[in-house]
């Protein structure tokens, strides 16, 4: 345990000088542990250490003083303006090129990128300068790792408030520049390190074939569990997790690493040996943490997990608490910054309670439960299987959330109060979801097939773990704000805390908890398998005869997984028969329809701001295992109506796109173009006066653009407008159409009577005219919009001419399903 002396004194130096700040502080604490070690050993052989710890402390302390961020701004921050000075600062736009150094983070509507700047215009010479910039782009053109930009634009330095100092977090990221839609043109690629470029490569295949063999969220879930990837996660879900205090089965952290190590270890032993197999295991555990990007959570458990794997190979097995001290002290030797992170700190105070609070609380709870006058031996043995795997998930949970609550509390300003439940139904299903989804991600890169094969194991796992999480943060009160939460508040929480793992490691002679009434004895045996008897097949294999607690539990999560397949296939399948269904997606701001005929075709109309909403929302209403769209119509080439497309083009099988005329030379339009090229559909060019046969008596006809675009007018006025009719119902679906294009139609005698309007432009001033209402006469009306959006959409003026028909609106209701049998409508909203 010296080694851990060592380790543990650095990791107090760095952490004293971050809370701190004070080099007298750490020196008080350098000579009490000095004081307190030569003492304690009552020799003066103990010198040479207690100088070693004295030494270690103050070095740990000047490494983090010297690590800090300058004070002034160096290299391309010096050309920032003041983050309260943005929108009036009046210094030029900054022209600097720099690579991509890092895998782009697509949010949304937008990317965000960062950036390694290497050369900056002064005067119009170019000028070699360093620095960090996180910049935010659109989605198009999309940029990769090791990609070469001359960026124009206004550089900003990162905000910091009161709740969270953002400045502060992208330093400790080497990042001290932000910049905004910028002008930015590729100039090269492949300027960064190759084998980095090799491993986001590997990642994006294995996350897009996750993507290609589940729906979303599902999808998201588990490239987040297995690849640590979790910026595209809803932000609903993301707080969800957050609610129920299970947002770590988000973060790849040691679990996933014992996984790793343990399969191979299990796999190859028997082949060439255990400790052979543990060499292997060690170089599984380090491609894996490179794989999944290197999180504080992940160095942490890829250097105690290596030296598990390590003593295991030399047949030296250490203890943990060494392990976990050695695996702070090398990390923030690199990078002392990382005392700061609050993933390093919920991983490594998570990990110290699993080792010094999680087994003594087993014993007390196995022993609690034990009948009045029960075994006094091992509690174990006199607990049914099921029971202890119980046990022992319940401790470990309660170990990990007594020692994360405060960090929680002081980073996050809420704790959930329904965390315990939560985990103990989520985490049997994590190795289930880690093995399958591996399984999904590597079968798919391979081959399609496989990895959709493999995505029928995959989803009812993910899908439970979904439906749990969201159900326990319905619960009234899962999480309750504790603002005001300080620093000290946790420092006397820990010394609590302390005194509480003290009693429990205690060997009682009364236990801490209750125990459990006699009569519970008897009801033992109902859970336990009976013993074999002698010379039967059990005992030459020597097996127990009580059940194993993870064969308990994986029953139990089999079972759970059965019923989300029988809820699913019932849920999933084909609309009522006869019937024309319209479904108005909620994508935030922008539009996207998907239609299915009473014959069973699909077609999708728009698809929404970003590959994140229309990939959710398709995945809400189309079974996964079936990926397939007879028709993708794009109305005009706005971002909030065609970026989603693109992702659709590359998930599903899209048999013909419906375009309409246009000269449009976005990056946008490009990639979509580029798209359905690349993947081979064949496309169709919309004018007025074209039809399709849905069949079932149901008709798709085009009513504009007409075959010569209308002068004067932009994109929004030359867009498809469709109809779609079956019998005496009718759906009118006009895109961004305004008052122009209104008026072209109504004076063409168009046919523009319909039962529902999908009212034009998110509900804009400048569409849907009475004039157009007039020549329409819906009996309902549906604004595609995004909640809280920046335009004021839909406009007050606008609702006042629908009113007094019934109005639907997708910020309101989510995804708004109207069918029809021809004669009536039903519809169905998501919210009420």
């Amino acid at each position: 345990m010296t080694l851990a002396y060592v380790a543990l004194a650095w990791l107090l130096g760095v952490g004293l000088m971050a809370a701190t700040g004070e080099p007298w502080a750490v020196g008080a604490a350098a000579v009490l542990a000095f004081a307190v070690l030569l003492v304690g050993r009552r020799s003066w052989r103990a010198l040479p250490w207690a100088m070693l710890v004295a030494i270690m402390l103050v070095g740990g302390a000047w490494q983090y003083d010297a690590t800090l961020p300058p004070a002034e701004p160096q290299g391309i921050a010096s050309y920032n303006c003041p983050s309260d000075q943005h929108d009036d600062c009046d210094r030029p736009l900054v022209r600097f090129r720099a690579v991509v150094s890092g895998e782009p983070d697509e949010r949304g509507s937008s990317v965000r990128l960062r950036l390694s700047v290497r050369e900056v215009s002064v005067d119009g010479r170019w000028q070699e300068t360093s620095g960090g910039v996180l910049m935010r782009a659109p989605l198009f053109p999309r940029f990769e790792y090791g990609d070469l930009l001359e960026v124009t634009g206004k550089l900003e330095t990162p905000p910091a408030s009161e709740d969270f100092d953002y400045r502060d977090y992208l330093a400790r990221h080497g990042v001290y520049s932000t910049i905004a839609y910028p002008k930015t043109s590729l100039l090269a690629t492949g300027q960064g390190n190759p084998l980095w470029a090799r491993l986001y490569d590997l990642r994006a295949d294995l996350g897009s074939a996750l993507a290609d063999a589940l729906p979303e969220p599902e999808a998201s879930l588990a490239q987040g569990i297995l690849l640590g990837r979790r910026a595209s996660l809803p932000p609903s879900l993301t707080e969800a997790f957050n609610d129920t205090g299970t947002s770590h089965l988000l973060a790849v952290s040691g679990y996933n690493v014992t996984l790793v190590a343990g399969l191979v270890i299990a796999g190859l032993a028997w082949l060439i040996g255990r400790r052979p197999a543990a060499w292997l295991a060690l170089a599984a555990i380090l491609g894996y943490a490179f794989l999944v990007g290197g999180q504080p959570s992940v160095q942490r458990a890829a250097v105690m997990g290596g030296l598990y794997v390590v003593a295991t190979a030399l047949g030296r097995q250490g203890g943990g608490l060494q392990a976990l001290a050695l695996a702070g002290a090398g990390m923030t030797a690199f990078d002392p910054q990382l005392i700061k992170e609050p993933s390093f700190q919920l991983s490594f105070a998570s990990t110290l309670g699993l080792m010094v609070f999680a087994p003594a609380l087993r014993a007390r709870l196995e022993r609690a439960l034990l009948p009045a006058g029960g075994d006094d031996g091992d509690p174990r043995s006199a607990l049914p299987g099921v029971l202890r795997g119980a046990v022992e998930l319940t401790a470990v949970t309660l170990a990990a959330i007594a020692f994360t609550l405060p960090i929680v509390a002081v980073h996050f300003g809420r704790i959930s109060l329904v965390a315990l439940p939560a985990n103990l139904l989520t985490v049997p299903a994590f190795p289930l979801i880690m093995i399958t989804s591996a399984l999904t991600a590597v079968g798919g890169v391979l081959s399609s097939g496989v990895g959709t094969f493999f995505g029928w194991l995959t989803w009812p796992a993910v899908a439970y773990l979904r439906a749990v999480v969201e159900a326990a943060a319905e619960v009234p009160s899962a999480a309750i704000s504790v603002d005001g939460f300080e620093p000290w508040h946790a420092a006397v929480y820990y010394a609590a805390l302390a005194g509480v793992v003290w009693l429990a490691a205690r060997r009682p002679g009364r236990p801490l908890l209750p125990t459990a009434p006699e009569w519970l004895g008897r009801l033992w045996p109902l859970f336990a398998r009976p013993e074999p008897s002698a010379g039967s097949s059990f005992d030459r294999l020597r097996m127990s005869g009580k059940p194993s607690p993870v064969l308990g539990l994986a029953g139990v999560l089999g079972l759970a997984s059965v019923f989300v397949w029988l809820s699913a296939l019932g849920g999933l399948g084909p609309s009522a028969e006869g019937r024309l269904t319209v479904t108005f997606l909620d994508v935030g701001q922008g539009d996207a329809v998907l239609i299915r005929s009473p014959a069973g075709h699909r077609i999708l109309v728009d698809g929404g701001p970003s590959s994140e909403a229309i990939s959710e929302a398709l995945g809400r209403h189309l079974p996964f295992w079936d990926r397939h769209l007879d028709l993708v119509v794009l109305t005009h080439p706005d971002q909030d109506h065609l970026a989603g497309l693109v992702t659709v083009l590359e998930r599903y099988d899209v048999d013909r796109a419906l375009l309409p005329p246009t000269a449009d030379d976005g990056p946008a339009y490009r990639a979509w173009r580029e798209a359905l090229d690349r993947e081979r559909v064949p496309v169709d060019e919309a004018v007025a006066g074209q039809w399709i046969d849905l069949g079932g008596g149901a008709w798709l006809s085009v009513l504009h653009p007409p075959p010569e675009a209308l002068v004067g007018a932009d994109e929004d006025e030359n867009g498809v407008v469709l109809k779609l009719t079956l019998r005496e119902a009718s759906f009118l679906l006009t895109a961004d159409l305004g008052e122009k294009g209104e008026a072209y139609l109504i004076n063409r005698r168009a046919d523009l009577r319909a039962t529902v309007l999908k009212v034009a432009h998110h509900g804009s001033a400048s569409s849907t005219s009475p004039a157009f209402l007039a020549a329409v006469q819906p009996l309902a009306a549906v604004v595609s919009v995004g909640r809280d959006n920046r335009f004021g959409l839909p406009a007050p003026e606008t609702l006042a001419r629908l009113e007094p028909r019934s109005i639907f609106r997708t910020d309101v209701h989510g995804d708004i399903e109207i069918s029809t049998d021809g004669s009536r409508l039903w519809v169905e909203v998501e919210r009420e």
